[in-house]
């Protein structure tokens, strides 16, 4: 069993942290302040290669896997104080772009992806409403044939990318069955008409520097081109969508937590009370040593679950495992750093905006409790066939 990253992943990693160090963040404090997403920075982003990272060799494209994704992103996150601003990107990688190179057929593949690197286009997934969070089958959005197409109706909320966002993956009912394949999954141009996104941004406490928004849809419609993949095929694509997000998003916090910890130990390294440094006292060590096992520990599972991904394991069983791990990790070594840093922990500045920026981890992309229930369900089933 090797641990070591393949040539391909150090690579990608070594890319990524170029391209963190060109990003000028000069602003940050004010823009997080603010809850300003920078559409500039993105596009620097995707101009310096990121844009590839997904696109299909056939399109002179760097085909990432999962594995060499999770590089990627752990390595800007590492780098790049904008958290929020990794955060929408691996968003758009992970539920926007890579579903089209999955599901989408060649004709789609051809219209969409090439906007997506060459022009910088950024994606938003709309997949949640109102009534709808955790619960899918609570989804009211729909989309009714009619003869030269489909009219998509209703609204998604709390959507990441949504104000800025130039195409839109949305997942709708199209069936009343109460089944698996009462979903589907269409692309579309936000400039659509009787597409309404929301100007201004919701305030959020973390993640600030990530625009999320609202989007109607009335009667909106779109050709039979508009949908990816078949009639009713929308809840794997809605699936596969979030076991990379669940693992490759998270991929940012591992990134986060690394940033953190250099800072940290770097601060406890100058800081003195007593006469001492801070890192010569016992239980400052031991809470060092509780962050770099929780980050070690996390790192482990996601990058098992990554491996998964790339051997097709869509199970959901180490997605979730990696998602409550990193997201656990990312906030108590989150609250440990700011009680590490004392009074300068609380000023404005990355270390709280850390702390901020981890809170939503346990919530996005699937809810702690809501994935607990889902392992636990996973769990017994396995025991039962006496395969674990």
């Amino acid at each position: 069993m090797n641990f070591e990253f393949t040539i391909k992943q150090q690579h990608v990693a070594e890319q990524a942290q170029a391209i963190a160090r060109d990003l000028d963040l000069s602003d940050i404090g004010a823009r997080d302040y603010a809850g300003q997403f920078s559409k500039a920075l993105f596009k620097q982003v995707i101009n310096a290669g990121v844009g590839l990272w997904l696109l299909p060799k056939s399109m002179q494209g760097d085909d990432l896997n999962a594995s060499e994704l999770c590089a990627g992103i752990e390595s800007l996150a590492e780098h790049c104080e904008d958290s929020g601003l990794i955060f929408a990107l691996s968003a758009h990688l992970c539920a926007c772009i890579h579903p089209i190179r999955a599901f989408g057929s060649i004709e789609q593949k051809h219209q969409w992806l090439p906007k997506l690197s060459s022009e910088a286009w950024l994606g938003a997934h709309a997949i949640t409403e109102q009534q709808a969070g955790s619960d899918i089958y609570g989804m009211t959005t729909r989309a009714d044939k009619y003869d030269h197409g489909f009219i998509l109706t209703g609204n998604k909320h709390y959507i990441t990318n949504a104000p800025f966002c130039d195409f839109i993956v949305v997942h709708v009912r199209t069936a009343d069955a109460g089944n698996y394949f009462d979903f589907s999954t269409f692309i579309l141009d936000r400039q659509t008409p009787c597409v309404s996104v929301t100007q201004t941004p919701h305030s959020k406490s973390g993640l600030r520097t990530t625009a999320m928004g609202d989007i109607t849809f009335s009667t909106c419609q779109l050709s039979d081109d508009a949908l990816i993949g078949r009639l009713g095929a929308g809840a794997p694509i809605f699936q596969v969508s979030m076991e990379w997000e669940r693992v490759c998003l998270f991929a940012l916090y591992l990134g986060q937590m690394k940033r953190q910890l250099k800072k940290t130990v770097q601060f406890l390294s100058q800081r003195q009370q007593f006469g001492s440094k801070l890192a010569e006292f016992q239980a400052v060590q031991h809470q060092v040593s509780d962050m770099y096992s929780n980050y070690e520990s996390a790192r482990l599972l996601l990058y098992k679950a990554a491996w998964g991904l790339d051997r097709g394991d869509t199970s959901g069983v180490s997605s979730a495992l990696a998602k409550l791990a990193v997201s656990q990790a990312a906030i108590s070594n989150a609250q440990m750093a700011v009680q590490l840093h004392g009074a300068q922990g609380v000023l404005s500045g990355d270390i709280e905006r850390m702390l901020r920026d981890a809170m939503p981890s346990a919530i996005f992309s699937g809810t702690t409790n809501v994935l607990k229930n889902n392992l636990s369900t996973s769990l017994f089933k396995r025991l039962q066939a006496d395969w674990l």
